[in-house]
């Protein structure tokens, strides 16, 4: 052991079990401190994972009861579906030069497969079994 100028040793034999039983306790300990302080960090994230998931609950609750209402339904098909009711006036505003989406569904007039529909063809052969 070092010796001070004094006499006494700078390291005691107090001081090194002290130090001892410190490191013992750091390494033993430092295991279920992490684990607890993870633990505490799912439990504050849990909790805020419930909280919204409520919130969102509370909106869906809100949307369920919306569409629980027949006008909403009605106006959402409107809106989304682009439907009308009998009677009603529809119009339809279309750029210069370009086609409406009934044009572009109903393809160009004279643009025809040659040959008989296919319903032509299932009465036909429909009949062509009959004979």
């Amino acid at each position: 052991m070092k010796q001070t100028r004094a006499g006494r040793p700078v390291l005691t034999g107090r001081a090194l079990v002290l130090g001892g039983i410190v490191i013992l306790l750091v390494v033993l300990l430092a295991s279920p401190i992490q684990r607890y302080l993870t633990s505490r960090h799912d439990l504050s994230g849990a909790g805020r994972q419930l909280q919204d998931d409520r919130q969102q609950l509370g909106e869906l609750t809100r949307q369920k009861s919306l569409w629980s209402d027949p006008g909403f339904i009605q106006q959402q098909a409107r809106k989304r579906l682009q439907y009308a009711m009998p009677g009603d006036t529809v119009y339809v505003v279309v750029d210069k030069g370009q086609k409406s989406d009934i044009e572009k569904s109903a393809g160009l007039p004279g643009k025809h497969i040659a040959g008989p529909g296919w319903n032509n063809r299932l009465m036909d052969s429909v009949r062509a079994a009959a004979k």
